[in-house]
């Protein structure tokens, strides 16, 4: 049995009318479904919660985008349900990941029932009041400032709304200084920017972890240095193709713990977690999905 989670503001509505396509899918294809179609984040997730406690369901299907994504990644991590995506959001990250975006409904729906699900890996962050999951990407500082302020827009959508929301917080960012352990080793660096990748790219397919698989057992970070304006604005347009990754002023690290400390905040799949200090780990297979690429 199927469980189809829709948040029907995506895409301006194009969410519902994907989800009518799939229930059509399904009906002609006597696959049985429950739709959770609620008026709130909050309200959406505790359905899930109680739905997939059921034992009824195998699999789950988020209708909208990564924010659905993060979700529904909370009621599922490290339980036996599959999980797949309809993308219709901003920036669709995870649909990217598992080779679904710009696919139709019957091709993404044909995918699901006739490819066996993988294992992927996910990020458990512990922060001081909660724990929570993430599939692709967590970010501090100056990505964070530009996932705030991106998340704000209504208009434009895709990768043009974090262009604009970049050169907006560019004018008046200021590099931070980061504490962080890997594996327990210690660093401190001063930088614009430090992420932690479970998966490759977030802000609708910028690649800023471009060698990061879900399923290698790693976590990789991303340490931006301290630059000036106008290299950072030479640095950000590497990222769309993962070139960036090879400047003079960018570090790599690899990893399967890491603590971060530094006075920012963290985002995840682009939703907010908390201020740091955060603990993230990586914990292998722990979400059922596809790889349809």
């Amino acid at each position: 049995m199927w469980l189809i989670a829709l948040n029907r503001k995506s895409g301006r509505g194009r969410a519902k009318k994907l989800s009518q396509t799939l229930i059509s899918l399904l009906d002609s294809n006597e696959i049985e479904y429950e739709l959770v179609d609620e008026s709130s984040a909050v309200k959406t997730s505790d359905k899930i919660r109680d739905l997939c406690s059921t034992g009824n369901f195998e699999t789950l299907i988020a209708i909208g985008g990564d924010g659905l994504v993060h979700l529904c990644i909370q009621e599922i991590a490290l339980k036996s349900i599959n999980f797949g995506v309809i993308p219709a959001g901003t920036g669709n990250d995870f649909a990217r990941c598992i080779g679904v975006y710009g696919k139709s409904v019957a091709e993404i729906f044909e995918g699901y029932v006739s490819c066996q699900p993988k294992k992927l890996d996910l990020g458990r962050i512990s922060s001081p009041n909660k724990i929570e999951w993430f599939v692709q990407v967590l970010s501090t500082g100056f990505d964070a400032n530009v996932n705030a302020l991106a998340n704000t827009f209504s208009w434009p959508r895709g990768k043009v709304k974090y262009t604009i929301a970049t050169l907006l917080i560019l004018s008046k960012f200021k590099s931070i200084k980061f504490a962080f352990d890997i594996d327990g080793v210690s660093f401190l660096q001063q930088g614009m920017l430090l992420t932690v990748a479970n998966g490759s790219n977030y802000g609708g397919g910028m690649k800023i972890s471009p060698n990061s698989l879900n399923s290698d057992g790693l976590l990789d970070l991303i340490l931006v240095k301290p630059v000036s304006r106008l290299t950072l604005l030479r640095i950000f347009p590497r990222v769309f193709s993962g070139r960036h990754i090879n400047h003079p002023k960018v570090n790599s690290y690899s990893g399967k713990r890491v603590q971060i400390s530094a006075d920012t905040s963290a985002f995840a799949d682009g939703e907010f977690i908390s201020p740091l200090p955060i603990e993230i780990e990586v914990v292998t297979g722990a979400l059922n999905s596809w790889s349809l690429k």
